[in-house]
């Protein structure tokens, strides 16, 4: 099933994927986020948090492997 993820200031909500309840949910001062597809709304709120920790895994990765690549680098060219 699919769900749109709104949000209000730091509250999250996941609703039934229909247009016109999101339409009435943007009205009220909620911001489309995402649709992602769950089996419940907890789900969806946990995948769409999944999805957003996945941005930002490869880039710290990236920084702590540079000293060391840059180290493995200078040991080789001396």
């Amino acid at each position: 099933m699919d769900f749109y993820i709104l949000k209000k200031q730091e509250k999250l909500v996941a609703i039934p994927a229909d247009e016109q309840n999101c339409k009435a949910y943007i009205e009220d001062g909620y911001c489309y986020v995402d649709k992602v597809a769950a089996c419940n709304e907890r789900a969806a709120i946990k995948r769409l948090e999944a999805k957003q920790n996945k941005l930002y895994r490869a880039p710290m990765l990236l920084l702590l492997a540079l000293p060391l690549l840059i180290f493995a680098w200078w040991r080789l060219s001396y």
